[in-house]
């Protein structure tokens, strides 16, 4: 009886013999041991090989040449920038979840010392709340509960007690709002790294204007996934520094940001720092206003319950 003759699994070749002659697979290949896996796993992305090493001392030092080493078809001494983005954003959120930071809250703490009051302004309809601070922080610890219980307490009490429908309303909307707020920090966190790959191509898109139209569409991406993955950097270091009580402000990350950017856009685009510098920061300027902020609005609206402030609107 004929036996049918052996082919290869991966490119369906005629065998002649153990290793396939056209794409060399070995037709007797087993899966690996669970220890060879792990030895696998640690000598492909250790600093044994030193991508990762070079690409992490490039980017301190010499935040241009990645990009530029790509371009000259010599990037597989680095981490492509691809690669980069998508582990500097899950290392991001990791970051975030274990040093128990948050990327946005809004928090109403009590003065230490003070009675927490809650009045009304008929003329102008707004609930003042004294003896409390509101304060929005970003990439700081989280606290917990994000709104003080004696606050919580107070407009509840200020609620059950208002004399018309306007303060009724009015006190609902601002108990309404901080749950808001709090959702919106949840949610801008969930979002987070599917919105950025939507925004990549718009920040690309800006630089086209400021770095030249006649360039490859592509190059300004690669730009794009490398900006990102900076600044994803940066507020790791941010979140893990404030993790530990510094309690400093993100609007501070914008110096490094663009001391990156000047660097790097110099040598990418060929051009001197101060046209690099200006450039970036009319970029900046452009990506927060047009991008970040109309996208950041739009998920808030997705929180926002609607009813109480259209009685608040209409009371």
């Amino acid at each position: 009886m004929a036996t049918e003759p052996c082919v290869c699994a991966a490119c369906e070749t005629a065998l002649t013999g153990r290793y396939c002659h056209v794409c060399g697979q070995d037709s007797q290949a087993r899966p690996a041991p669970l220890l060879e896996m792990a030895k696998e796993v640690a000598t492909s992305y250790s600093l044994i090989d030193g991508k990762l090493a070079r690409t992490l001392a490039v980017l301190a030092v010499r935040p241009g040449r990645l990009l530029e080493a790509h371009r000259a078809g010599a990037g597989s001494l680095y981490i492509t920038p691809l690669k980069l983005f998508v582990a500097a954003t899950a290392l991001f959120l990791a970051v975030l979840h274990f040093s128990d930071t948050r990327m946005h809250q809004f928090t109403w703490k009590v003065v230490q010392g003070q009675t927490v009051v809650v009045t009304h302004d008929p003329r102008l309809g707004n609930i003042e709340v004294t003896g409390a601070v509101e304060q929005d922080r970003w990439l700081q610890k989280k606290i917990e509960p994000a709104v003080d219980p004696a606050v919580a307490l107070a407009l509840q009490q200020a609620g059950a007690a208002a004399k018309t429908p306007a303060e009724r309303a009015s006190i609902e909307y601002v108990i309404a709002e901080n749950q808001t707020e709090e959702d919106f920090a949840k949610r801008l966190s969930d979002w987070l790294p599917n919105v950025l790959w939507l925004l990549m191509p718009l920040y690309a898109t800006l630089l086209i204007p400021l770095f030249g139209r006649r360039r490859l569409f592509l190059e300004h991406v690669i730009f794009a996934m490398w900006a990102h993955a900076i600044s994803f950097v940066l507020m790791m270091i941010m979140a893990v520094i404030n993790s530990l009580g510094a309690n400093l402000w993100a609007s501070l990350l914008v110096l490094p940001y663009l001391a990156y950017f000047t660097v790097a856009g110099a040598r990418y685009y060929q051009m001197s720092p101060i046209s690099a510098l200006w450039r970036g920061v009319v970029h900046l300027t452009a990506y927060v206003s047009l991008v970040l902020l109309p996208v950041a609005l739009a998920i808030y609206t997705t929180v926002v319950d609607w009813d109480v402030l259209r009685r608040y609107a209409f009371a």
